[in-house]
């Protein structure tokens, strides 16, 4: 057995198994086995070990004989003990050198040797005790730690153990200690409320002494944060200050008019991360530590740079009332549709909607839905739409077309959210068999790094939902997958948007849309850099009118410059190559390229010559390839 105190229970786990040296066995048997001894060297008689499987449940007990000679065979089974040794005349103590169960290690057993351990016990016991209260008086948890001072030596109590804050060491050796007190909160402290060990009390205890130590833990620290506008130099409507990293205990708060302030934050050095809207550009997190120190308060003052940013408000239509969890995708018009991993903004729960921070001047388009968590259904209802100046709609030419500037806050029209209703249908193929795993979307889908799958996709009977939509006139997509070799298409069984047939959804009601689905025409192709082929980049298609997304999402450029993207209807596309630079099919500009159902249409682009700008009816989709 080892002969000091461990610190820490990883410690105490790492040193329970760290292999013993082994003695010559006399027998065949196994486990430990040595000579209980005094702290003169003199032999004890009738020690004893008890093997606790908890701190009150004892297995066995294994006694010394008169020459202090004990044995502890290992027990059958591979289940690991805490062991509590006692003598009269002695302190209890438990493997190794610890003062109860609790700090006690845990003991494995050898299963082929007999293992040659000799133990001292000694004379002379003591014990703390106490009640940990909060800075405010009241009883509270927390971690107390007695550290010999002398010695080496160290061991826990929890006040949770007891109940009512109060707490209780015995059986600890005589001497000198320190002690502290902590929890996840605050961190630690040294009694009496000290900082620093070397402030703390130096506790002697003798022989038989029960010292009672009580503590109150000190007040927390607080950091009040003024936050101003970079341009103006007026207070921001509502900044937001977070502490980082204070070990577990993240602090965070909002105010108004400029202040925000923080109490109970753990004493220490932190950095911060400081915003205020989408109206602001936040400090993600600052560069320097700031020092928080208890029972006092820590003065800050940032600026930021203003950004461009939307709001408004979400009502009921009906109520006039907030409507609860709704969210808005910010789109570009003809920008390649709405993503797969398109992120959002939420309405707060007065309605408040806040979009931003947007750093370049952009036209945009707003789809409002409401977010759902299955575990927590809203109690109403509410449909998707495209956000108009005076209501909501299912076509998105009809969306309100904002435009943001820098450094500008612009309101918009109250967005007022409608009762929803269903689209459903059947999707089959030119035989008129049913198709399963064709997704459908009212709007035009993105898929964004391949992720075409989701929700409203075809079931074996090939029949696919659309649930909550607004009462609106709406249009469907269909997204078969790459592999099927069927086209994209929209409702009507039309290729583009701006064609497809528009169905009307009444609230709580369900309209049904059928699609047949036809063959795809393949884009194939081959990439080159002048003579030299390229090895590698991606190719996308857009709908020459509406600039969404014409095939399913994109296809990679071999090796030796080719490529081949399928699921195509007839019509006249856009190709966007990548290859290190972002190029459009053309020359000065981009190029329509004419596609036909089932059939294979091959270009060939060169970074050289066929590298032109973006088409001038939309934005290009994105500034850098996917990851």
């Amino acid at each position: 057995m080892r002969s000091m105190r461990a610190t820490g229970a990883a410690l105490l786990a790492a040193l329970a198994i760290v292999p013993l040296t082994a003695a010559p066995a006399a027998a065949d048997t196994i486990g430990y086995t040595g000579v209980v001894r005094d702290s003169d060297g003199t032999p004890v008689a009738n020690a004893c070990f008890a093997l606790h499987t908890s701190p009150t449940a004892v297995a066995a007990e294994y006694c010394s004989n008169v020459e202090g000679r004990y044995t502890i065979p290992s027990p059958a089974d591979t289940s690991s003990y805490k062991v509590r040794m006692h003598a009269g005349g002695f302190r209890t103590e438990w493997w190794y050198n610890a003062p109860d169960h609790l700090n006690a290690d845990t003991v494995w057993f050898p299963r082929d040797e007999l293992v040659e351990r000799d133990v001292t016990l000694s004379r002379g016991s003591a014990g703390i005790s106490g009640r940990i209260t909060d800075e405010y008086g009241a009883a509270t948890d927390a971690t107390i730690t007695v550290y010999g001072e002398d010695f080496y030596y160290e061991a826990i109590a929890y006040t949770w153990d007891l109940g009512a804050g109060r707490y209780a060491l015995n059986n600890l050796p005589p001497g000198r200690y320190r002690i502290s007190i902590s929890d996840n909160v605050r961190g630690y402290q040294w009694v009496p409320q000290k900082e620093t060990r070397d402030e703390a009390t130096v506790f002697t205890l003798a022989d038989g002494d029960a010292l009672v130590v009580d503590e109150s833990f000190l007040p927390m620290g607080t950091v009040e944060a003024r936050v101003t506008d970079a341009v103006t130099g007026m207070p921001v409507r509502r900044p937001c200050l977070d502490v980082l990293a204070t070990g577990g205990n993240d602090a965070q708060a909002c105010g108004t008019n400029g202040l925000v302030r923080i109490p109970k934050v753990r004493p220490g050095s932190w950095k911060l991360a400081v915003s205020a809207g989408p109206s602001y550009f936040a400090i993600e997190e600052t560069p320097e530590y700031y020092q928080v120190t208890r029972g006092q308060v820590t003065r800050v003052a940032f600026q930021l740079d203003p950004a461009g940013a939307i709001t408004t408000t979400v009502l009921d239509s009906a109520t006039g009332g907030p409507a609860t969890d709704i969210c808005v995708r910010v789109v570009r018009p003809k920008g390649g549709g709405q993503s797969a991993r398109m992120g959002s903004y939420c309405a707060w729960d007065d309605g408040l909607l806040e979009m931003g921070p947007f750093s370049e001047a952009g036209t945009y388009q707003l789809y409002a839905y409401q977010a759902t968590n299955p575990y927590e259904p809203p109690a109403k209802r509410y449909g998707d739409q495209w956000v108009t100046a005076n209501g909501g709609s299912g076509d998105q030419r009809e969306a309100l077309l904002v435009t943001v500037k820098p450094q500008q806050t612009i309101t918009i029209p109250t967005i007022r959210m409608d009762p929803p209703g269903t689209i459903t249908g059947t999707v089959r193929n030119p035989a008129g068999a049913v198709v399963p795993g064709v997704c459908a979307y009212p709007f035009a889908f993105h898929p964004n790094q391949g992720a075409i799958f989701g929700a409203n996709c075809t079931n074996s009977a090939g029949r696919y939902t659309i649930d909550d939509l607004g009462p609106y006139r709406w249009p469907v997509e269909f997204t078969p997958n790459a592999n099927s070799g069927y086209a994209w298409q929209w409702s009507g069984d039309v290729a583009d948007r701006f064609a497809a047939t528009l169905t009307k959804v009444n609230p709580g009601g369900t309209a049904t849309v059928d699609a047949r689905l036809v063959a795809g025409g393949v884009l194939a192709g081959k990439v080159t850099n002048g003579s030299t082929a390229v090895d590698g980049g991606y190719v996308w298609t857009y709908n020459a009118r509406t600039m969404d997304i014409a095939s399913p999402s994109f296809t990679n450029i071999a090796r030796d410059g080719t490529f081949s993207l399928r699921g195509h209807r007839t019509q006249d596309v856009y190709v966007e190559y990548w290859v290190d630079k972002q190029c459009w099919y053309g020359v000065r500009s981009a190029a329509t390229v004419a596609m036909k159902t089932g059939a294979t249409t091959t270009i060939a682009a060169d970074t050289t010559r066929t590298c032109g700008r973006a088409p001038v009816t939309g934005s290009q989709t994105r500034t850098s390839a996917p990851n």
